[in-house]
């Protein structure tokens, strides 16, 4: 992993400055490292956790940045195509994804997270 002081967006590979959070055109969390074996468009991404509010999955993520395992959070559609923030709505569910080489160890590293 190449850390530098952009953030880049796990889906579209977009680089953005270091104080934007969302990719403006995925609406997903940006993520501070890029892969540098992998492309992020060839990587193939898997859900390894759901969580009730952007909250716990930011916490989540938090996790596995800090353990250097690239990430990205996806709102459901209401709160997508909206934009409303997920922590307020009832039912609301924030999805994490990791890279398929990722997964079980991102499991293992979040599964102490309450949803």
């Amino acid at each position: 992993m190449e850390k530098t002081n952009y953030k880049y967006c796990p889906q579209c590979n977009a680089e953005y400055e270091p104080q934007i959070e969302f990719c403006s055109d995925c609406n997903v969390t940006l993520v501070d490292e890029q892969p540098v074996d992998i492309p992020l468009d060839q990587i193939e991404w898997v859900e390894a956790g759901q969580f009730s509010g952007r909250v716990y999955g930011e916490m989540a993520g938090e996790i596995l940045a800090n353990n250097n395992i690239p990430y990205f959070l996806k709102s459901d559609f209401f709160t997508t195509a909206f934009n409303v923030s997920p922590v307020n709505v009832p039912g609301a569910v924030v999805k994490l994804f990791v890279p398929e080489n990722d997964k079980e160890r991102a499991e293992q590293l979040i599964m102490n997270i309450s949803n």
